[in-house]
């Protein structure tokens, strides 16, 4: 289990009081997990090795278990329209299929939701995995 949330810096996303009332996402997709990893490679339309670094999927932080999310990669999630995760959501479902289409749909917005919150407030998006 992951929350997404977002914050200015990896030392306000890591700090133990760091207050609830930012907007959050749950999702059992966490962003170290093979599910975001299909995920980025559906957004680029390439193997997550063959990225550079600053379109590839998140960047570990000093706190265990806490990772930025790219720059790249939440403005190209802000950007899309809701046809485009309709479009992703079924390869990625192929891909993960624990999970059904709707619900990687919902993921999708409720990632671009924070994407575009943090565009907007140039702020990060943090995920943070749950034990």
């Amino acid at each position: 289990m992951a929350t997404y949330f977002t914050a200015s810096d990896d030392a306000a996303a890591g700090a133990p009081e760091r207050s609830g009332g930012d907007e959050q996402l749950s999702s059992e997709i966490t962003a170290s997990g093979g599910t975001f990893r299909a995920l980025i490679e559906l957004v680029w339309g390439k193997s997550a090795d063959e990225l550079p670094d600053d379109e590839h999927r998140w960047v570990e932080t000093r706190v265990e278990g806490l990772a930025r999310l790219g720059d790249r990669l939440v403005n190209e999630i802000a950007e899309r329209d809701q046809d485009e995760f309709q479009d992703l959501a079924a390869p990625w479902a192929e891909l993960v299929p624990e999970l059904e289409d709707d619900d990687l749909v919902d993921f999708l917005t409720d990632l671009q939701h924070l994407s575009r919150h943090a565009k907007a407030d140039g702020l990060h998006v943090y995920s943070l995995q749950l034990r």
